[in-house]
This record gives structure tokens, C-alpha cells and sequence, in this order.
């Protein structure tokens, strides 16, 4: 176990230090011999976490998912669902925010590459998936009552987490913090959720 958790640090040093460069210097002009050097690391350690220099770009993805299933277990008896919901999508923009800069670069170098997209794509699926058992419990527990299907509202919250992220990225300045941001259309969408 120390050592599962000594690796997933090292590979988010790894994410951090690559991010770092990727700011200052562009991310195309950053090498993969830069990254291990700023990590003081070798390259065989460098590719045990990484294949290549895009795949450092998906760890978002992938970290946000790890921390989805820490924070479903850590409120799953929140009650009501909007609640619990809302705070396991609060956790993980909480961690987005956490290095925002970095993080909106990611964002960016992600969208511009249709292969990293695609990939990143699975991370959106899981992330889908989960929601949506989510919502399938809390409606088999009669404690959300809606019209809707469960994927609609599984897609829709998804949507509105994406828009915050995207909205947060491109946008210069912020007036809210990214979670206030997320909390007012949340707020909106689930008044049409809520409802017979």
C-alpha cells in the first residue's frame, strides 16, 4: 500500500513539474529530457508512468476519477441526493482549482488535440457512469423524484461541470471561485430535475 501511494505521488510530481515547464515554455517546446530533469528522475522512471509527453495532459482525467471515488464514498450518506451530488462535484473542481493555472493549461493542450480528447474521453465516461449510479440510488431509495431518465440528468450534470471548467478556463477574469461558479448552475438545472 506505501508503496501504491509513494507511485501515485511520484507520477503527480511528475503532472505538476511537466505543467510547470509546459507554462513557461510552451508545451511543444518542452522535451521529455526537461521533465525528468526538473524531476530528478530518469527517463525508464519518466516512461513507467508515461508513454509519451502528451499522455502527462491525461492525468487530469485520470486524477479527477481517483479522487471521484474517494469523495462518492466519503458522502455517500449526504442526504438530500442535490446535496451529495453537489459536493462530490465540488471536491473535484476544488481540486482542479488547486493548481488553476496549471490546470487550465492542461485544460487547453487537451482540447486543441483531437487525440487527447479522444482519450480523455474515457475519463468524461467514468465519470458519467458514476453520476448516474448516483442518481439510480437515490431514485430507488425514493429520495429523488423525477420526469427525467437517469442518463439525461447524468449528461446534463456532466455538461454543467464541463461548461464550468471550460467557461473557467477561457475566461480572464473570475468573479467567483470556480465551485460558486458550478453551484449557481446546479442550482438552476436541478429545479428541472427535482420535479414530477
Amino acid at each position: 500500500m506505501l508503496r501504491e501511494s509513494r507511485k501515485k505521488e511520484l507520477k503527480k510530481q511528475i503532472f505538476l513539474q511537466a505543467l510547470q515547464l509546459f507554462h513557461e515554455k510552451g508545451f511543444e517546446q518542452v522535451t521529455v529530457q526537461e521533465i525528468t530533469t526538473k524531476c530528478g528522475i530518469g527517463k525508464g522512471t519518466f516512461f513507467n508512468y508515461f508513454a509519451k509527453k502528451e499522455d502527462i495532459l491525461l492525468y487530469l482525467g485520470e486524477s479527477q476519477i481517483d479522487l471521484l471515488q474517494h469523495s462518492i464514498e466519503k458522502h455517500q450518506n449526504i442526504d438530500p441526493p442535490k446535496e451529495q451530488i453537489r459536493r462530490v462535484m465540488d471536491d473535484l473542481l476544488l481540486h482542479f482549482s488547486a493548481h488553476s493555472e496549471l490546470m487550465k493549461l492542461a485544460t487547453l493542450e487537451i482540447i486543441k488535440s483531437a487525440s487527447l480528447a479522444g482519450k480523455e474521453s474515457k475519463s468524461v465516461q467514468k465519470l458519467h457512469i458514476q453520476l448516474a449510479s448516483m442518481i439510480d440510488r437515490a431514485k430507488q431509495n425514493n429520495k429523488l423524484h423525477s420526469r427525467w431518465e437517469t442518463e439525461v440528468i447524468a449528461t446534463t450534470i456532466v455538461g454543467v461541470y464541463f461548461h464550468t471548467i471550460l467557461s473557467w478556463t477561457l475566461m480572464e477574469v473570475q468573479y467567483t471561485t470556480i465551485s460558486e461558479s458550478f453551484r449557481k448552475q446546479f442550482d438552476v438545472v436541478w429545479e428541472g430535475i427535482d420535479r414530477n
